[in-house]
């Protein structure tokens, strides 16, 4: 089996607090995605923050508060399950009365929103039971035309990309797989309706900026953003998309090479679009998440899939203030 990956050609240059890039993002054109943890953080996030996100797009993650404040419950019932129907009535009846409490947005606001999910047929991580399992659960709040479902690609448990990382089958670091599939693209593409090839795109720097309250939540103070050249200061109003790694996937594990070879910033070159990449940190001490996961069973606490959730707190405050 071929094992390779191209050569890194993003530089990342430092921004310092205080200093981040002035911008103009577009409230109506922020959305999320994210690959296995991050896929399974993407959707709280959306169904949370409805009020903030108009889409999201899942790759290999499962439904909305799956593990139920339990790491016995996710690795049982929302990773490799095969056997045990999700029960997506109750997880639905869960957001309504979440909502009524105030812990997550309205889901109403997801009338309006794209949600875009991917698995590849040979994913050894994440069975076809629990991934799905997310899309139907969207269904009982969004449109079925708004939903799109890619499950015609060969792949194992890895980011798909087109001409770029190892082979589609290996789940080895960065965990971008050469599936002559443009997964970035394709999502992207869905989000946001109309974009243009990034044939002669020119990428640029990636910029390391702190994140504020990122140690109190587990996560690396360190994050990094990609600002195409027509987003530099404010120059125009431009969307913005948060990107979640999966396990073992953060700059910590693997360097830039996820965020280089995933193919997500030729796209956002071409189509002024603001990319935002936060990373987890790993952990040996207790709560203990050596693998640098983000928390979609409860290690930050019984309301990690609230919109108090410690992770979720810090990335809206973050986005916020990119966008305000």
């Amino acid at each position: 089996m071929r094992s390779f990956i191209f050569t890194c050609l993003v530089f990342v240059a430092p921004a310092f607090a205080g200093d981040e890039p002035s911008l103009d993002i577009d409230p109506e054109r922020v959305t999320v995605s994210g690959i296995s943890s991050g896929g399974h953080m993407a959707t709280q996030l959306h169904i949370a923050y409805s009020d903030l996100f108009s889409g999201v797009a899942i790759l290999s993650g499962g439904p909305f508060n799956c593990a139920g404040n339990s790491l016995v419950t996710a690795l049982k019932l929302c990773t490799t399950n095969t056997e045990d129907p999700l029960p997506i009535a109750d997880l639905a009846s869960g957001i309504r009365a979440a909502a009524a409490a105030g812990d997550i947005a309205d889901p109403k606001n997801l009338r309006d929103d794209r949600v875009w999910l991917f698995r590849g047929t040979s994913d050894s991580k994440v069975s076809g039971l629990v991934h799905w399992g997310a899309a139907d659960l969207y269904a009982e709040f969004v449109p079925a035309e708004q939903i799109r479902r890619v499950d015609n690609i060969d792949a194992d448990h890895v980011f798909p990309a087109n001409g770029r990382g190892n082979s589609c089958h290996e789940v080895v670091k960065p965990y971008v797989g050469d599936c002559g599939y443009d997964g970035a693209g394709e999502l992207l593409g869905f989000l946001y309706p109309g974009l243009a090839e990034p044939k002669h795109a020119q990428v640029g720097d990636l910029l390391s900026v702190e994140l504020p309250g990122a140690a109190e939540a587990d996560l690396m103070e360190t994050a990094h953003l990609y600002v195409p050249n027509a987003c530099a200061d404010g120059a125009q109003s431009c969307a913005l998309h948060l990107v979640l790694h999966g396990c073992d996937q953060s700059t910590e594990a693997v360097g830039d090479h996820f965020i280089a070879l995933s193919g997500y910033l030729p796209w956002a070159e071409a189509n002024a679009i603001v990319l935002a990449f936060p990373q987890v940190s790993k952990s040996v001490a207790l709560p203990m998440n050596p693998h640098g996961c983000w928390d979609w069973w409860g290690y930050t606490g019984d309301d990690y899939a609230w919109r108090t959730g410690a992770q979720q707190t810090v990335l809206v405050d973050w986005i916020r203030s990119l966008k305000d």
